[in-house]
């Protein structure tokens, strides 16, 4: 076997290819270059070895190149993984975030509605205390002027009453606020309101003949209901002061 043959061989038997120059392998060898005898062995498993050991560092070379890339791969697929877990979590992030809205949001509106309703409740009980307070005060200086029938009169000036900046009865006279006990001695020296007025220093009187400052209503200071007593004191002290001096007096 020649030379070139068995480098040729040795070049096939390895995984990789090396490249060789062809003009090495075709150049035509002179007999006077041709080395003879174990010289020439000893050239032919040199050129051998180097062949050899090219293929080896090509193969290990070509081993380390797929080892890399296989490992950018799994990196690659891993980083597919962490973004698609980031997504999905975000996704469900914004689910809960929505629903938690949605959530805050009926309570807010229930909220809103009960503050409505607690807030017409208050304005429904203070107006309902001013309107008590208001009469037990006016039912007092009408009792005061010596009107006969009470309960009357205040029904004839219930529209025209209110509270003045003091917080004392007054009437709305022809668009002029007037204190409530003036307007009542001007009633009681009229021709056409005297019949409604008793003696002077008569005590004014309901239907029954009974003096009543809140008449419809039981004194519970005369009945002794000290639970509806108490109550009033602490609901409507102005109307509670007005039954207890009424039931002081008899």
């Amino acid at each position: 076997m020649s030379e070139e043959q068995a480098v040729a061989e040795s070049v096939a038997s390895t995984d990789v290819p090396v490249a060789i120059d062809p003009s090495l392998l075709n150049k035509p060898v002179m007999p006077s270059e041709q080395p003879s005898g174990s010289a020439g062995d000893e050239l032919l498993k040199h050129k051998l070895g180097l062949a050899n050991s090219h293929a080896k560092q090509a193969k290990k070379e070509a081993e380390d190149a797929r080892a890399e890339l296989n490992k950018l791969k799994q990196e690659l697929e891993e980083q597919k993984v962490l973004q698609q877990s980031a997504a999905q979590k975000n996704l469900e992030d914004q689910g809960a975030f929505k629903q938690l809205w949605e959530d805050a949001k009926r309570t807010v509106s229930q909220r809103d509605a009960e503050i409505v309703e607690l807030k017409a409740q208050l304005a429904s009980v203070t107006e309902e205390r001013s309107r008590d307070q208001l009469k037990a005060a006016a039912m007092s200086q009408i009792n005061s002027a010596g009107v006969i029938n009470s309960q009357q009169m205040y029904l004839l000036l219930q529209s025209a009453l209110r509270t003045d900046d003091e917080g004392n009865p007054a009437v709305l006279n022809g668009g002029v606020e007037q204190p409530l006990g003036d307007y009542l001695a001007n009633l009681k020296q009229s021709a056409d309101w005297q019949h409604h007025f008793g003696a002077s220093g008569s005590k004014g009187m309901n239907a029954a003949g009974v003096v009543s400052v809140a008449p419809g209503r039981e004194n519970p200071y005369r009945s002794g209901n000290l639970t509806e007593a108490l109550r009033l004191e602490v609901e409507n002290p102005q109307l509670a002061a007005a039954l207890k001096a009424e039931a002081n007096k008899g």
